[in-house]
């Protein structure tokens, strides 16, 4: 049983049909990177998974939460699905370690003694121990977004979307973010990734899939797909990429 699924669905944002009845399977340990061009219906998808997009049809299950369009229970989907995105979305005010510790005691009621432990431990799991009490703008861009990724990770997500979470950072700052991405792949982490770093989905990819207008094109393994692209639009996209 796959830890996530969804099964024919279909997000309308008024008349503009902008997921066309996606089918995806994703297994627990897996890391799943989402491809194809602005519009093609990559971040709506991803953020579907966990209810930031409602849906018009279809369901989506992640393990064994499901969500049907209209119905389903959105706070025990979200519990089960972190996500990392584009932007930062620190609060300033906080530090680092306050940040991380935020969502466990709002969201789960754990005691702020707890809450610091796990926030501590996260941090040092993404190269940060030292940057507890580090204010925001105290920190590079590849700091911030790395605290945002062990802010999803205080709340042991059964899998983690990445939204795009290099485009906004200077490109010397981009593989300190992208390495932390690979030791969680490492460590077993389910990943569902949309990225335009070509060859960092070639190379930590399990399963590669290429949207195109609104529906999965081609999807299967990195290395095949990239080696022997069977479709003239994912052939198109490779050669834009280069």
């Amino acid at each position: 049983m796959p830890l996530v699924q969804t099964k024919r669905l279909h997000k309308f944002f008024g008349k503009n049909h902008v997921l066309k009845g996606i089918n995806l399977d994703i297994q627990e340990g897996e890391v799943v990177t989402i491809i194809g061009r602005s519009g093609s219906g990559k971040s709506t998808l991803l953020r579907t998974l966990n209810g930031l997009e409602s849906i018009d049809d279809g369901t989506i299950e992640v393990d064994g939460t499901a969500l049907v369009a209209g119905q389903g229970d959105l706070r025990a989907l979200r519990q089960k699905v972190g996500m990392v995105f584009q932007q930062f979305n620190l609060f300033p005010h906080l530090s680092a370690g306050q940040n991380v510790m935020l969502a466990p005691q709002v969201v789960k009621g754990t005691k702020k003694d707890e809450a610091e432990t796990i926030a501590r431990n996260m941090l040092a799991r993404v190269g940060l121990a030292e940057k507890f009490d580090a204010f925001p703008d105290q920190l590079s861009g590849g700091q911030q977004q790395r605290v945002a990724i062990a802010r999803a990770l205080a709340m042991s997500p059964k899998v983690l979307l990445c939204d795009e979470i290099t485009s906004a950072l200077d490109p010397e700052l981009v593989n300190e973010v992208l390495s932390v991405v690979r030791q969680l792949a490492s460590e077993g982490m389910t990943l569902v990734m949309v990225t335009h770093e070509m060859r960092f989905a070639r190379e930590v990819s399990d399963k590669l899939v290429f949207m195109y207008e609104g529906r999965i094109h081609e999807s299967g393994h990195p290395q095949e797909m990239f080696n022997n692209p069977t479709t003239p639009e994912f052939a198109n996209f490779i050669r834009t990429q280069n």
